[in-house]
């Protein structure tokens, strides 16, 4: 018998049974941790609240694009990404606001990270919360928009956010017409009436289960607005080591069409490289492009990525921008979703962008 193994069977009957126990027990609580972290039905573990809770923003932007709060979304056929994001479950993170939440229904998120540039519109996003899980349907949280009831929204503030809700309400009093008409054009546009590829839509503002699933989100504390930037050191790099450090990955990253405003420099790459894609992830993208192929007329043409892609484009390409690496997609029988699937070409920044 080699004499290696026989001294270290004999130092492991040394080893205390107890031992064996903590072992087994620091084990077993990694993967309750894990399992309860994945579960949106249950509230998120307290060490991952906290680091998610810890999250530090970046500077403010010198100027906002066209000088202007996006309080509400301009997309208006996200339903292309449904049948493909369905259930997915897991992390979610987005720009903008009600279509994040959109997204995430559909995915049935465990844990979703709002995340713009705009300070405000991170606090308005405190506003949806206290609506949210003030709400008992859909009904009730739509008319946390409407003007009339800004004391109720005031009142819904202080008791779920008190130290944010100065600045929540400032938010709301400025989005609150823009938002309440958004969130009544979606409930129109898909109750009951929008279909893709044969199966019904539903969404927060026009399913109640979509709706509870959101609500459930923030009451178990699984929603965390940040102010970051896509370009910046602060925000993605936290969100990485939030997610590492918790033994989670992204399973969705919603960009929106905020890519076409910057080149692929250094420190965006960085921080798509080091973010711990899931297997399965995607990359949701839009670009308001006609030759593209727009989804509406007007509308905005819908892209998909898996994460693992998307690094690959980041590591081994010089392709400079969202357009040129956008000439890589193919299309699908859906109009105006392509999908890009194809391996970079290594240093190639040629080619036409139609």
């Amino acid at each position: 018998m080699n004499r290696l193994f026989v001294i270290f069977v004999i130092l492991i009957g040394l080893m205390p049974l107890n031992a064996f126990a903590q072992v087994s027990g620091s084990t077993q609580t990694a993967q309750d941790t894990a399992s309860k972290a994945n579960d949106p039905g249950q509230m998120l573990p307290s060490d991952i609240e906290a680091r998610f809770k810890g999250l530090a923003s970046d500077p403010a932007p010198k100027n906002l694009v066209r000088n202007s709060h996006y309080w509400i979304s301009n997309e208006h056929a996200h339903y292309v990404w449904y049948p493909h994001i369905k259930d997915k479950g897991g992390v979610i993170s987005g720009v903008g606001t009600d279509q994040v939440y959109l997204l995430a229904g559909w995915a049935n998120a465990s844990l979703v990270i709002p995340m713009d540039f705009d300070r405000e519109i991170t606090r308005l996003h405190f506003a949806y919360g206290a609506a949210f899980m003030a709400s008992s349907n859909i009904e009730e949280f739509l008319s946390f928009w409407k003007k009339k009831n800004a004391d109720k929204m005031k009142a819904a503030l202080e008791q779920y956010f008190p130290d944010l809700a100065d600045d929540a309400m400032k938010a709301w009093e400025r989005a609150n017409a823009e938002v309440n008409h958004r969130l009544n054009r979606v409930a129109k546009k898909y109750s009951n009436s929008k279909k893709t590829n044969d199966t019904e839509v539903p969404t927060f503002v026009s399913d109640e289960g979509q709706f509870k699933r959101i609500k459930q989100l923030w009451e178990n504390h699984r929603v965390y607005p940040v102010c970051g930037d896509l370009t910046g050191n602060v925000a993605m790099q936290g969100i990485s080591k939030a997610l590492r450090d918790s033994g989670l990955k992204m399973m969705i990253l919603y960009p929106s069409n905020a890519e076409q405003y910057f080149q692929y420099g250094p420190e965006f790459k960085r921080n798509i490289i080091d973010m711990p894609f899931a297997q399965d992830s995607m990359i949701l993208r839009t670009r308001q492009l006609t030759s593209l192929g727009v989804a509406e007329d007007g509308d905005y043409h819908y892209n998909i990525q898996s994460g693992e892609n998307f690094q690959a484009y980041m590591k081994d390409s010089t392709v400079p921008d969202q357009l040129k690496m956008l000439k890589f997609r193919e299309k699908t029988s859906t109009k105006g979703l392509s999908v890009l699937n194809a391996l970079p070409e290594a240093k190639n920044t040629k080619g036409d962008t139609n």
